[in-house]
Parts: structure tokens; sequence; C-alpha cells
């Protein structure tokens, strides 16, 4: 995670939610991205338990809340694909690959799809 204020990466420290370098508060920030981790997480859970639906919808709510995160794209792509929509799959792929190049469920993901089709 990035300070919006001055662009340095979040480091955590104990007791301080403050950026390292401006000294900004980045408390609603971390409380933001805390609580689309959480909602990714019961996405994994739900997955796990063949509830796509659902797992579909906390990752939604995951990404609402922190669209840059290369592992919420890539599980958004793989409950698409696992409902049968291959575009939306494709689409979430490239875009966890945007965020992280060595993204590796996405790169996999995307290998597969391309030996399939043939591409």
């Amino acid at each position: 995670m990035k300070c919006p204020v001055c662009g340095a990466v979040y480091r955590p420290a104990i007791h301080s939610s403050t950026c390292r370098r401006c000294k900004a508060d980045l408390s609603d920030l971390i409380r933001l991205h805390d609580q689309a981790v959480w909602y990714h997480r019961q996405a994994l859970c739900l997955l796990q338990q063949g509830h796509y639906p659902e797992a579909e919808a906390n990752n939604s709510k995951a990404l609402a809340l922190y669209d840059s995160q290369a592992d919420f794209h890539a599980l958004a792509g793989k409950l698409s694909a696992l409902q049968g929509n291959f575009q939306d799959a494709i689409v979430s792929w490239h875009q966890a690959l945007k965020f992280d190049p060595q993204n590796a469920i996405a790169f996999t993901c995307l290998q597969m799809i391309e030996l399939l089709t043939g591409n």
C-alpha cells in the first residue's frame, strides 16, 4: 500500500499508522485495506466450500475497497472461470498481472486458457 500524499510504500510499524516519509495519518486507509483483506479471506473460505456466487460477492466487496491488489483480481478471475464466464476471467487475470506481473495464479490461468484455445 502506498501513501496517497507522498507515494511512499507503507510499512507497518508498531503502534504507528503514519507515513514514515511525510507523517500523514493513514489510519483510515489502513482500515479500508484491512476490511478488504477480510472480505477476500471470506471469499477464499467460501470458494473452498464451493459457494462461488457468495465468494464472488465477497471478493467484489474487497475489490471495491482496494482495487489495486493483484490477488483480489486473480481470485475474481478464478471465480468467473469456475462459473463459466471466461471472458470476465481473462480480463480479471490481465488486471492482476497489471498490478503484479509475477502473480502466479493469473499467469498460470492465462497460460492454460491459451493452451486450451490454441492461441
